[in-house]
């Protein structure tokens, strides 16, 4: 057990499991972030095409695009206006859980850090040391776990910081807007004008 402590064994061990962590984190935000951006985009040409099948542009076809498209036509062609108005409540959540998560990701990084240098430091206070310096090596090894911690937080919020919020907005004006124009066509086939 001491050399687990005293040597890099805990360290890089705690900065292994960091990394893996924050690679999950990148790839989560990015499949959300790119769902949110194609559901923002695709609403968005819907918005822009106003009826004219003619001149509609599309965006580029992708997994993702595809499923939204089915999705919206589900939507269009939704006999329950329950289930219609479920489908469009589930989007606009989708571009509103975008910010939390990223906040999620960012604090689990930092605190993760912090956990494992005072860990360290409670692992090297149980140590039988003769010296202050002894005692105080985990530590020093330790810290550098908080400096991974802090350091991939940052990285997540510079890839993604901005992103978020202008996506998720975006995404969310797209939604109303495009659901705004779904129940006033809804509204006019109902009266007949």
């Amino acid at each position: 057990m001491q050399a687990l402590v005293q040597g890099w064994g805990f360290t890089v061990a705690a900065l292994a499991l960091i990394s893996v962590i924050f690679i999950v984190g990148l790839a989560v935000l990015a499949q959300q972030l790119g769902r949110v951006k194609a559901l923002a985009d695709y609403l968005g040409y819907e918005l822009a095409s106003e009826g004219d099948e003619d001149s509609r542009a599309q965006p580029p076809p992708n997994l993702v695009t595809e499923q939204i498209r089915n999705e919206v036509a589900g939507v269009l062609s939704a006999s329950d206006p329950a289930w219609a108005h479920k489908q469009v409540r589930g989007w606009q959540m989708d571009a509103q859980r975008l910010e939390p998560a990223l906040a999620f990701w960012v604090d689990l990084l930092r605190q993760l850090g912090l956990l494992f240098t005072v860990v360290g430091l409670g692992l090297s206070l149980t140590l039988d040391t003769a010296s202050v310096t002894e005692l105080l090596r985990p530590l020093g090894l330790a810290v550098w776990t908080t400096v991974a911690g802090l350091f991939s937080s940052l990285v997540l919020t510079a890839v993604f910081g901005r992103k978020v919020v202008v996506w998720s907005d975006t995404c969310e004006k797209n939604v109303e807007a495009w659901n705004s124009r779904r129940r006033d066509a809804i509204r006019r086939r109902g009266t007949g004008g």
